[in-house]
């Protein structure tokens, strides 16, 4: 995936809007997906690819393992409430981890 491609993330930028039409506050988080589009300027090389891979494994095992603890938990307590909580930590734990883990990576350089 190059930068050109990843910058196409900042399109879930929009669902935000969905924040105004609703009056859900919880939807302005994605607003943050605006910053994706900085990775459109950025040239791509080997190097580049390499940490979007890893940090793409780095969210991947996070969310396996946030959606295990869920349905683990869900075969106890059963309420669509705690389900609910989880996917959307499950979801914002592994964007976190992706731009995170790739911010550590390019700061680093090779390795």
């Amino acid at each position: 995936m190059t930068g050109k491609k990843i910058s196409l993330i900042g399109l879930l930028g929009f669902i935000g809007l969905l924040g105004v039409v609703t009056d859900n506050p919880g939807m302005y988080g994605f607003f943050g997906f605006f910053s994706f589009f900085a990775f459109g300027n950025i040239g791509s090389d080997e190097m580049l690819e390499r940490n979007l891979a890893r940090a793409g494994l780095n969210a991947f095992l996070v969310c396996l393992a946030g959606l295990v603890a869920a349905l683990v938990t869900l075969s106890f307590v059963q309420t669509l409430m705690v389900s609910v909580a989880f996917v959307s930590g499950t979801f914002a734990a592994g964007i976190l981890t992706f731009t995170f883990s790739f911010m550590y990576y390019e700061r680093k350089g090779d390795v």
